[in-house]
């Protein structure tokens, strides 16, 4: 039971190979990606293409999908559902995103909470996640759905972004968002994967909701710099375009509770926790070059 196969090896697909691998599974995965192959080759990931996706299921007891939906639902249950019924597989890990509920002006939403999202991205992602629930009800299959809140790590966070004097602070009064470390993302998915098979819906997200412009303030603070001054969403946002615009636009204060219940505490329970380790772990020394 310690074979697993990840479809769709992406950004995570490093810092989660490398623990499930610290644990003893034996990992096979998915990705055509020329950079990934090798770096994961190296951590004894065995690679299939994304055309041989049918013979890296067979390998597995256990499947991670991190596999986008499309606007049909989720694209391996369409192509590959034979493949998972006459497995071995008897759990299914399906990562999806707190996109799903939508605006909810502020307030906590919970694995319970009404799903009313505008996006197009967001409605794929709910008929992704029936796909995986209703193939996993009609053949005994245990399915988990990870809702999984904004991504940062080792080379995707603020701090980078302000290095490359990217970043444009913006405030908008009593918006809330949520993020996660891929070190947490990683940790969460092996515990899952040694664990029992468990369903359900789980939120994977931080501790502590937080405005745009607290991320952004803490991360200068970390780096001893003077913040820029910020700008008012609402004077500006006419001018931004609609891809940026709909994170505004989106506003709740996602709860954790059950994945700390079932999971243990994070290892970076806030922002604050995971980019002082960023920069401490990873940064620094770029802030030192003169």
């Amino acid at each position: 039971m310690k074979n697993i196969s990840i479809l769709g090896l992406g950004n995570i697909s490093i810092e989660l190979c490398s623990s499930l691998k610290k644990k003893g599974f034996n990992v096979f995965g998915s990705t055509d990606n020329s950079y990934r192959k090798i770096a994961l080759k190296k951590l004894g990931v065995k690679i299939f293409s994304r055309s041989n996706i049918n013979k890296c299921i067979l390998k597995a007891d256990k499947i991670i999908i991190t596999i986008p939906p499309d606007a049909d639902g989720c694209p391996v249950v369409r192509n590959f559902s034979k493949e998972i019924i006459e497995s071995n597989i008897q759990w299914i890990g399906y990562l999806s995103s707190t996109s799903v509920y939508g605006n909810h002006n502020g307030k906590v939403v919970n694995e319970n909470s009404l799903l009313r999202p505008k996006e197009e991205v967001a409605k794929s992602r709910i008929k992704g996640e029936k796909d995986i629930q209703v193939l996993g009800e009609k053949h005994s299959i245990a399915v988990e759905i990870f809702r999984v809140s904004g991504i940062y790590g080792k080379d995707r966070n603020v701090i980078n972004q302000i290095l490359s004097k990217k970043v444009k602070p913006l405030y908008k009064k009593g918006h809330f968002f949520n993020r996660i470390h891929e070190e947490d993302i990683a940790r969460v998915l092996t515990r899952a994967c040694l664990n029992k098979a468990n369903s359900g819906v789980v939120n994977l997200s931080d501790n502590l909701p937080a405005s745009q412009l607290e991320v952004i303030s803490h991360a200068f603070s970390i780096m001893n710099m003077t913040m820029p001054k910020y700008k008012n969403y609402n004077d500006i946002s006419s001018k931004i375009p609609l891809s940026v615009r709909r994170f505004w636009e989106s506003n709740r204060r996602v709860d954790n509770t059950l994945l700390k219940k079932r999971y243990g505490e994070l290892l970076h329970p806030t922002y604050k926790e995971g980019l002082l380790y960023i920069h401490n772990n990873y940064l620094s020394h770029s802030l030192n070059k003169d």
